[in-house]
């Protein structure tokens, strides 16, 4: 059994520090797991009652509490550091909502990694959109569990020792601000000064490194009202797995194909493309740029350059139209070096929208815009607005 401990991080939430809490007593657990339930001060005192009130029927429970408010991002920080104690950590802030699969996930990818540096930490969320641009997210399809991200999670996530101390020591020395540069996303730089998680991207950036992520969720987000987070929304719940025993099969990073950088952008299709990795933006979302002047720059965007090849955008997920070489003008791989005129194209904005609707379809949502324009004029008329 791996030496492994909960931390479910709180504020100023019951009903969601209990919703946590309720979905946590339904975890399959194998052996015995310490549960710390650490609360920065809020003044609230119902959150540390709903802590006190839960009965962990899996090991020892610690509730941790603080004479004065840290912050988001001391919080977490200290949570941490709480692996110098119990080795792995799997920390859950309270907005989420668990899997009954965690532990089973959590303790089969620990002892997969554990003698990997190159993995920053494992991921209990599996993203379906893309924050950086509001699009959606598909990791390309293989017979395995897991896909890997240069992307940091903070919605359900586990730490190892070694692994938090690395990162602990490089943000010891690159901790101050998040300046901005080409190779990180500019809605990253631009989050708050309380985000420790724009630090921990930057971490996995500069040092090469990767977060496990699974295909099925293994922890939802409820992005429920609270101190960073002005509105509760529905947008980052994802599909939950339910209850299986089936051994998870995890992917080598050296071989696997879908490996995602910090855009959500493959970092693998310089090889169907017969170039090396340092020649080639892979730039289909649209938020790069060429920011780093590689030669070969794959768009969307109409361009002053040789196009060297073409594809369709048909397939699902959009780098898949690559790897079967779909014959198309779409998606364009630019040579930079070679100047000519920008080719013609349809609205690039049209164009991704008709490729990320799927459902519900074109006629359902004119429908459903007509029904809103409808009420609207009816309120108006009325003077019930």
């Amino acid at each position: 059994m791996t030496d492994l401990a909960i931390v479910v991080v709180g504020y100023d939430r019951p009903h969601a520090l209990s919703r946590l809490l309720a979905s946590l007593d339904r975890v399959a657990f194998e052996g015995r797991v310490p549960l710390i339930v650490s609360l920065d001060h809020s003044g609230n005192e119902e959150v540390q009652r709903v802590a006190e009130a839960f009965t962990w029927r899996h090991g020892e429970k610690t509730i941790r509490t603080f004479p004065r408010r840290l912050g988001l991002k001391q919080h977490i920080l200290s949570c941490g550091d709480l692996t110098e104690t119990y080795g792995h950590l799997l920390v859950l802030e309270d907005d989420l909502y668990v899997s009954p699969n965690l532990h089973r996930f959590a303790v089969q990818a620990i002892e997969r990694y554990r003698d990997d540096d190159r993995i920053a930490g494992i991921a209990l969320y599996s993203h379906l959109w893309n924050v950086g641009c509001d699009r959606p997210f598909q990791p390309l399809p293989e017979p395995v569990d897991a896909y890997f991200m240069q992307f940091a999670c903070s919605w359900g996530q586990i730490w190892s020792r070694a692994g938090w101390s690395r990162f602990r020591q490089w943000l010891d020395q690159h901790g101050g601000a998040c300046d901005p540069h080409p190779a990180i996303p500019a809605n990253v730089t631009q989050w708050s000064d309380h985000s420790w998680l724009k630090h921990h991207i930057r971490y996995c950036i500069e040092t090469q490194r990767f977060f496990v992520y699974p295909r099925v969720s293994l922890a939802t987000n409820f992005s429920d009202l609270g101190q960073h987070n002005t509105g509760r929304e529905n947008g980052y719940q994802v599909p939950l797995q339910e209850a299986h025993e089936v051994p998870y099969r995890f992917p080598d990073l050296d071989s696997s194909r879908a490996v995602y950088d910090a855009f959500f952008e493959s970092m693998r299709l310089h090889e169907p493309l017969g170039l090396a990795a340092e020649d080639l933006c892979v730039d289909l979302y649209g938020m790069k740029g060429n920011r780093l002047g590689a030669r070969y720059w794959l768009s969307l965007e109409p361009a002053p350059f040789q196009v060297v090849r073409a594809f369709d955008l048909a397939f699902r997920p959009h780098e898949a139209n690559i790897l079967h070489a779909v014959p198309g003008s779409l998606i364009r791989l630019y040579d930079t070096a070679v100047a000519a005129p920008p080719p013609p194209g349809p609205d690039l904005s049209d164009t991704r929208m008709k490729y990320d609707v799927r459902c519900p379809s074109y006629k359902s949502l004119l429908r459903y815009a007509l029904r809103i324009l409808r009420g609207r004029l009816k309120a108006k008329l009325t003077g019930k607005e």
